[in-house]
C-alpha cells in the first residue's frame, strides 16, 4: 500500500513539474517568434504526462532504495 502512495505522488508531483516547465517553455517560445510552431505543440502536449509517470516511476525507485537501505541498518 505504501507504493502504490508513493507512486501516486510521484505522479503528481511529475505533472505539477511539467506544467510549471513547459508552461515556462511555451511563454518563452511565444515570447521570440509568436506563436507555437508544430513540433513544439506534442512536445508541450505531451511533456506533461511523460512527466507525471517517470515521477511515479522515479519515487517508486527512490523509495525502494530508501527503504532497502534503512532495513540493513537495522
Amino acid at each position: 500500500m505504501r507504493t502504490l502512495g508513493v507512486a501516486i505522488l510521484g505522479l503528481f508531483l511529475g505533472l505539477a513539474v511539467g506544467f510549471l516547465v513547459f508552461s515556462e517553455l511555451v511563454g518563452r517560445i511565444v515570447a521570440s517568434s509568436g506563436s507555437v510552431q508544430a513540433p513544439w505543440t506534442f512536445v508541450i502536449g505531451f511533456g506533461p504526462q511523460v512527466l507525471a509517470a517517470l515521477g511515479a516511476v522515479l519515487a517508486v525507485v527512490v523509495d525502494n532504495r530508501y527503504r532497502n537501505r534503512g532495513g540493513k541498518e537495522q
